[in-house]
């Protein structure tokens, strides 16, 4: 069983289920999100691309000028570039699993700058039998043909079953970008420029493609995420937090941007982990960027097993 949180009376359960180790590459980890009761108002953080089943209760979720989309029993999300709102309206069961940005591509070969912040059509990304088999998974877990686990197999081989391979020149991006990303809270664009061998208007199509955003804004974004993650830690050394705070203009700056891109201010996050955003952005959930630049020990004030 996943962590049990409370907020404002309304419980629910994040449970992170590890990947298959031949789908990791696509996939930052499979999911059962639980929430027991109707009337739970969240925010989900800027966050990679979703396919999920939901075989009780549904969420909308707003998105610009007002948009709202809702949860299918079927649902694909495409990737969100900034924090969204959302409300369930439960008892609600979810199951999921978590595409990065690799896995995105090769499963949906959808463009992320065409496709980003929206509800999908399934149809677009799947054979009708890929899609068949998922939209079976519903009908089964309520008939108890199936367990949840069972069902994470099921969508788990439909991913598989589902993925393309994709170019050595498209990989090339997808990587050398996450690896940009991870390297510091303010990387410079002329460093991934030098990195991949394309003219600096093909690196910011490719890059917008499969990110939905210009390096320019993907900096501000995952520097807040991970800015907000290590925030969230328990106990944080004090070189990283003045790092952290070092990576802004200042303090109204740090809390502009932070919001932004999770839905939460710093004081909350820090202060408040009865939230989904406190797990997803946790090792578990959002691991398709290395937050810690590689330097998670250090980060954590940890010495290295």
């Amino acid at each position: 069983m996943g962590k049990i949180e409370e907020q404002g009376g309304l419980p629910f359960s994040f449970e992170f289920v590890e990947a298959p180790a031949d789908l990791r590459p696509y996939c930052n980890s499979l999911y059962i999100f639980r929430a027991s009761e109707a009337g739970y108002e969240d925010w989900l953080p800027a966050y990679s691309g979703q396919l999920a089943v939901v075989p009780s209760g549904y969420a909308d979720m707003t998105f610009d000028k007002g948009v709202v989309g809702r949860t299918s029993e079927v649902t694909l999300m495409g990737p969100l570039v900034k924090a969204r709102p959302f409300k369930i309206y439960g008892p609600m069961l979810m199951l999921g699993v978590s595409l990065n940005f690799r896995g995105w591509a090769a499963f949906t070969g959808l463009p992320v700058n065409e496709n980003h912040d929206a509800f999908l059509d399934p149809a677009t990304a799947m054979s009708p039998d890929l899609l068949a088999r998922l939209a079976a998974l519903p009908d089964a877990l309520r008939s108890g043909e199936i367990d949840e686990r069972g069902a994470l197999d099921v969508m788990a081989a439909v991913v598989r079953d589902g993925l393309s391979e994709l170019s050595v020149r498209h990989v090339q991006v997808i990587d050398t970008t996450l690896e940009w990303l991870s390297s510091s809270f303010k990387p410079e664009i002329e460093v991934l420029q030098d990195k991949l061998p394309y003219s600096e208007r093909q690196v910011q199509r490719l890059v917008t493609r499969f990110f939905g955003q210009p390096p320019v804004r993907l900096i501000r974004r995952y520097r807040a995420v991970r800015a907000a993650t290590l925030l969230s830690l328990p106990e944080l050394p004090l070189e990283i937090e003045a790092e952290i705070r070092d990576a802004f203009y200042d303090q109204a700056h740090m809390i502009k941007e932070i919001r932004a891109f999770t839905g939460k201010t710093p004081r909350r996050i820090e202060k408040n982990d009865g939230t989904p955003v406190r797990d997803m952005l946790g090792p578990d959930g959002y691991s398709s960027v290395d937050l810690f630049g590689g330097s998670e020990d250090r980060q954590l004030g940890r010495k290295p097993v």
